[in-house]
């Protein structure tokens, strides 16, 4: 029995029939049918069918290719594509596979085709956009082949040969592929040449005058981009003013965050630069130690993505358009890498550990478990991207968690959970290991376990584990190595005091050394230069200067150690003074650490029968020891039996803490 169907459906079908009938679709010319294919054939990097697209468009192109008789503008063309597929092979790491053996030779497939279609180009002008991009395709390839030089030398001729009628997003890109190709170094020269390529690019963009503003927005953060990641934070921060003039947005460094109003970005470009610079920002005034100046940045960051402003270039691509041109294709950080930053940035921006739940505990963990939603999530990118793109993805989220779990790890350290601090660098050594990027972070690893076993009162390992450090650090990470250093020269004055634990010189140069390189290693820095000064004035100063730092930054932990040292100094000459920095001290050592314990009871009136039980917040053991210690010194020395008796009582409840 025939279906029965609506009559708007067959009136349809019947229109589709008539106008068959007048005007038949003529086929395809098989050199245009076999080109378009890869086009239609496309598979993003995550399907499974990724490979099989890229085998079937490399025999469409070939075969094309071998019909011969090709107009210049067909066979150019055919010769592209398979540059440009044959480079989505050779990226994708499908040549050398096991089991992708019609990868074969591709690579060498990939340089004849750039040489033959840019020979057919360079014979006809009208295809010089072929040119162009087959230019492009060329330096990738060099670059693949570990040959920066010559892939620079590729589009620095390209850039230098532009004229005025070029369309803009053809001569931006090949600036911008320029630029990336020295920022993207760690050598100090190249980061130099590329932040002159910037500047040069930004001068571009202005002389071309309106409708070019977001490539002068686009320099300025990859110009704060290139300054942070070459550590030349003394050009940070008027970099990041001029973004933030851009972006038109100020931060009342005084205000709370439910008094200000942040702003919201409607574009997915302005909204993408935003983020970058937000990340950027609060990583920049972290380091500089203004929690002040982090904290508002951090609260418009929650609220841009709480707004969900990530899904508006969820694949990690955004475009800039330009009048009667095609619009300007930029890659930029992938999404879920910039969520999985913000947990990262929140847990490092705050610095406090002290409470029953602090933020950089509760970030760092939430961090973790949207880690484990994330990683089994399939990754969004564009049809042109290739397998080695979603295995970057991968590596740089492997990288996030490993630095979440040192957050962690340093947290536990600090707060006294000695236990779960192991089992978070357990975890970490797992993790690390797994994804095969151990070898970055040995150096860190063995520098926290030199924290735990410092905390735990391992002299003797505490030191094996930063000689480690410092070793595995080398010159590739001079922060860890400068810390780790400094960990074992605080460690042999804290054993063996001043004049045996350390070499006065030795001291001076590691102080010198901390110098520069953030609020934290220059707060460490005043407090080596306190031990090592003979005169106590000098230390006092240099205490009080690493107290500031601290205080600046809402480092509670650092602060209390600091008030420690500090008070010892007034113990003799001004006792009120030491006693208010000691009860502030007591205060910051009790909320640093495990949650509230019940340390044994005494029978009413020495009989058994109903006990009094002691409940006592532990916190930071030794340092709550000796600041008791202090008090019964003080009191003793004022003559204050009653305070000297309180003071004792609670003292050998610590003392039993401690060993228990």
């Amino acid at each position: 029995m025939p279906e029965a169907r609506p009559a708007k459906r067959l009136k349809l079908e019947h229109t589709r029939a008539s106008t068959s009938k007048e005007q038949p679709f003529k086929p395809l010319p098989l050199p245009i049918l076999l080109l378009s294919l890869p086009a239609l054939l496309v598979q993003p990097p995550t399907s499974r069918f990724h490979a099989q697209a890229l085998c079937l468009s490399l025999a469409a192109v070939r075969a094309c290719l071998g019909l011969g008789a090709l107009s210049p503008e067909v066979e150019c063309r055919a010769w592209t594509a398979l540059a440009e597929v044959g480079m989505g092979v050779v990226a994708g790491g499908f040549c050398g596979r096991e089991g992708c053996e019609w990868a074969s030779g591709v690579e060498s497939e990939v340089e004849k085709a750039i040489a033959k279609g840019t020979l057919i180009a360079q014979k006809h002008p009208s295809l010089s956009l072929y040119l162009h991009h087959l230019t492009f395709l060329h330096a990738r390839l060099a670059a693949w082949k570990q040959n920066p030089k010559f892939s620079r030398k590729l589009i620095s001729r390209l850039t230098s040969s532009f004229l005025p009628s070029d369309p803009p997003h053809i001569v931006y890109a090949a600036h911008l592929a320029r630029i990336e190709s020295f920022i993207a170094s760690s050598v100090p020269g190249e980061v130099n040449a590329g932040l002159g390529n910037i500047e040069a690019l930004e001068n571009l963009a202005r002389l071309n005058g309106r409708g070019h503003e977001r490539v002068v927005l686009l320099c300025r953060v990859l110009r704060l981009r290139a300054l942070v990641k070459a550590e030349m934070w003394d050009a940070v921060g008027e970099a990041l003013r001029l973004v933030e003039e851009d972006l038109g947005v100020r931060y009342e460094v005084a205000g709370t965050p439910k008094s200000q109003n942040f702003a919201q970005f409607g574009e997915p470009f302005e909204t993408a630069m935003a983020v970058h610079a937000l990340v950027i920002g609060i990583t920049f005034f972290t380091h500089a130690g203004n929690a002040a100046e982090a904290s508002p940045r951090l609260s418009h960051l929650h609220v841009l993505l709480d707004s969900g402003a990530l899904d508006r270039f969820a694949a990690g691509v955004v475009e800039i358009p330009f009048e009667n041109s095609l619009p300007l294709t930029v890659q930029v950080t992938h999404p879920r890498i910039l969520y999985m930053l913000t947990f990262l940035v929140s847990a490092v921006a705050k610095r406090d550990v002290v409470g029953r739940k602090p933020k950089r505990k509760v970030f760092a963990s939430e961090g973790i478990a949207a880690w484990e939603r994330e990683a089994g999530k399939e990754v969004v990118l564009p049809p042109w991207a290739s397998v080695g793109d979603v295995e970057e993805v991968q590596q740089r989220m492997a990288r996030i968690k490993a630095d979440l779990l040192c957050e962690l790890a340093a947290v536990g350290v600090m707060r006294s959970e000695f236990e779960e601090a192991q089992h978070n660098l357990d975890t970490l050594i797992a993790h690390t290991r797994t994804h095969d990027i151990f070898e970055l972070f040995a150096a860190r690893i063995a520098l926290q376990q030199g924290h735990l076993a410092h905390a735990r009162g391992q002299a003797e390992r505490a030191g094996r584990c930063y000689r480690a450090a410092a070793f595995l650090a080398g010159a590739g990470d001079e922060f860890v190595e400068i810390a780790a250093r400094a960990g074992e020269l605080v460690l042999g004055i804290g054993v063996h005091g001043r004049e045996e634990g350390v070499g006065a010189e030795e001291g001076e140069a590691l102080a010198r050394q901390c110098r520069g390189r953030g609020a934290a290693l220059e707060a460490v820095g005043q407090v080596v230069e306190a031990c090592l000064a003979t005169e106590i004035l000098k230390s006092k100063q240099h205490l009080k200067n690493a107290l500031s730092l601290a205080s600046r930054a809402q480092d509670n932990y650092l602060r209390a150690l600091l008030l420690a040292l500090i008070s010892a100094h007034y113990m003799h000459t001004s006792p009120e003074h030491a006693k208010g920095m000691l009860e502030t001290c007591e205060q910051l050592a009790m909320g640093l650490g495990a949650p509230v314990q019940k340390l044994g009871g005494v029978g009413v009136n020495g009989k058994m029968g109903k006990t009094r039980v002691e409940v006592v917040s532990v916190g930071n053991v030794p340092l709550r020891l000796w600041c008791g210690e202090r008090f019964v010194e003080i009191a003793r020395r004022e003559g204050e039996e009653g305070e000297v008796k309180k003071r004792e009582g609670v003292n050998k409840l610590l003392v039993k803490s401690l060993k228990s």
